[in-house]
């Protein structure tokens, strides 16, 4: 899960497309080849989608997003700062 969440989280903060292919790598040799697809691996991307109010890739863990409410997530106000 943690592997989706830090490869997601590179896609949209716009990472180097080096950095990404070292996470793409990294994800090979830890999940395999089917890594952009493992249950685990999704439900980690999706987590961070929905902190971003993106849709879900499908899969475990696209539920829609909660509403917050026009509030932006905690993690994200306490970073702003």
């Amino acid at each position: 899960m943690l592997l989706g969440i830090k490869y997601e989280a590179a896609k949209i903060g716009e990472v180097s497309d080096d950095a990404l292919a070292g996470i793409e790598e990294q994800m090979k040799r830890e999940v395999g080849e089917g890594w952009a697809w493992d249950d685990e691996v999704l439900r980690g991307r999706n987590a961070v989608r929905r902190e971003h109010g993106l849709p879900g890739l499908g899969g475990p863990g696209d539920m829609p997003a909660p509403s917050a409410g026009g509030k932006l997530p905690l993690w994200r106000r306490i970073l702003k700062r």
